[in-house]
């Protein structure tokens, strides 16, 4: 099956004119372009949840080689599946949300407000949250996720709860306009009643009959519909929603919503192939078949011949008898080349680190030439790319997350902004530490001031908290040409250590040189 990402639901209205109509209670004219939207983009949200449907079972192993078919001798056909996607899918959860993601200060006025936020989100278990629906983004190409309220909210607990919607049964509609803003968000829910019908024989029997139940959430409500009787109708009366913000947001990674599955997908599939064909081969050469020459065998004797393993034959001189096995073997050279041709096109095409040639470590002898040839500096980059996209989204959400902190007195967060806060990623920034280190205390010595310099050498996932912990230490005001005296006496003491480093490493090459 070959797809292509998923396909945007678009409506030739605004935000706006839905909004009036709700604020005017015109339901009449508010239920007749929802249903609209909603019955003709069923065959785009059919297509949307068959594909996502099957990319997901191909993560978790049910992929293309099962439809495997072999012309020749069939009862030798193994199907393979040698699960890179898994592995892709876990290195990139890992590697770019394996720390939770942190909200810092950008203006330094809220710090309390914003330690109170992350005291909230981990407590709402936003970590795995984040992981799962980072999960979805890269398999099924995009995720879901609804921000309501707790109302459970106690002392320790957070105001608010966030659920990763299935991406299967969620759509986000936009408008078609310029811009083209969020309209709203429905999640379609099957269900299932049962009813007496007559049968051929006129005997009453019970018969199931499937219908969906579809929640519209609008930025001040919500609304449900139903198409239990056949057509498409509102049951029940709307929800308010006070907070003004849309609660289910759309997190994805490209504008097609295309996954990491069906970017790489011909030669994840290739390589299973490869590698089920690996095993027919092996499995053949064990069972050759056996081949006479100027010799007649029954079935019974074949039997007996399987049963001893030996047969005795007639020959003449004029037909020389004789017995062979009919064996073909793959070049197994040739097929691990090709084999790892196809898995580090993928490493490549995809951000992943790859270790050389047989898991050793190769390209290089000095730690950025391993982290270059390996691949961690190409995923680092590709991870940028990423978390920004991810970013956006999560600040969506968190749009969300304070209003409903605001509406609630006992929150501690009253009047935090989402122009004040910025979204971190923990990756581990540790790579080159020793050239890092020694960067920084470069930019200092040239009077660079601190917030600055810090940021420069990407050695925190904070570095606006640094600055202000140095600032601390070392003095509130860094001159304008940089450091202070206390500033510069902490220069000095780094530079003692470097020099330290300098000569452990010196003393150990030497060591390795005289081995």
């Amino acid at each position: 099956m070959k797809t292509y990402g998923r396909t945007t639901i678009v409506a030739p209205y605004t935000e706006q004119e839905l909004l009036d109509l709700y604020n005017k209670k015109d339901f009449t004219q508010l239920d007749k372009i929802i249903t609209d939207i909603i019955q003709s983009a069923s065959a785009i949200h059919d297509k949307n949840r068959s594909e996502t449907q099957y990319l997901k079972d191909y993560l978790y192993g049910k992929q293309d080689i099962d439809l495997k078919i072999k012309h020749t001798r069939e009862e030798i056909n193994n199907k393979t599946t040698e699960n890179w996607v898994w592995a892709f899918a876990d290195f990139k959860k890992t590697y770019l949300l394996g720390k939770p993601i942190q909200y810092v200060e950008l203006d330094g006025s809220s710090a309390n407000q914003i330690s109170t936020l992350n005291k909230y989100v981990k407590y709402d278990g936003k970590k795995a949250k984040d992981m799962q629906i980072y999960e979805d983004m890269l398999i099924c190409g995009r995720g879901f996720r609804y921000i309501g309220k707790n109302n459970n909210f106690k002392d320790g607990k957070a105001p608010f709860e966030s659920i990763n919607c299935n991406p299967e049964d969620t759509e986000v509609v936009y408008s078609n306009r310029l811009g083209n803003e969020q309209l709203f968000a429905y999640i379609e829910t099957p269900m299932q009643y049962t009813k007496s019908v007559t049968d051929d024989r006129g005997e009453l029997v019970e018969q199931k009959v499937d219908y969906s139940i579809f929640t519209v959430y609008l930025r001040n409500g919500v609304l449900t519909y139903s198409d239990k009787g056949g057509s498409l109708l509102r049951e029940g009366e709307p929800d308010q929603l006070l907070w003004g913000e849309h609660v289910i947001v759309e997190y994805f990674l490209n504008k097609k919503r295309i996954s990491m599955v069906e970017i790489g997908k011909d030669l994840f599939d290739d390589i299973n192939y490869l590698e089920s064909l690996d095993k027919d081969d092996m499995e053949q050469f064990v069972n050759a078949i056996l081949v006479f020459t100027n010799a007649t065998v029954s079935e019974e004797d074949l039997a007996d011949i399987k049963k001893l393993g030996a047969v005795s034959i007639n020959s003449t001189e004029q037909k020389k008898a004789s017995i062979d096995l009919l064996q073909g073997r793959l070049n197994a050279n040739d097929t691990q080349t090709y084999y790892n041709r196809l898995l580090m096109a993928l490493h490549q095409i995809l951000g992943v680190p790859m270790a050389g040639e047989n898991g050793s470590v190769t390209f290089g002898d000095t730690g950025q030439a391993k982290l270059t040839g390996q691949g961690f500096t190409d995923a680092g980059i590709r991870a940028e790319g990423d978390t920004t996209m991810f970013g956006v989204c999560d600040l969506k959400s968190l749009e969300v997350v304070l209003a409903i902190c605001k509406d609630n007195s006992k929150s501690d967060i009253k009047d935090l902004n989402i122009s004040q806060i910025d979204v971190r990623f923990q990756r581990d920034m540790s790579e080159n530490l020793l050239v890092k280190t020694q960067a920084l205390i470069n930019l200092f010595q040239a009077d660079v001031p601190r917030e600055y310099a810090v940021p420069t050498v990407n050695l925190f996932s904070d570095p606006n908290a640094v600055v202000k912990e140095m600032s601390t230490l070392f003095g509130e005001q860094i001159s304008q040409q940089g450091g202070n005296k206390e500033g510069n006496s902490n220069i000095s003491q780094i530079n003692k250590v470097q020099e330290q480093n300098n000569e452990i490493t010196r003393v150990s090459q030497n060591d390795l040189q005289q081995k």
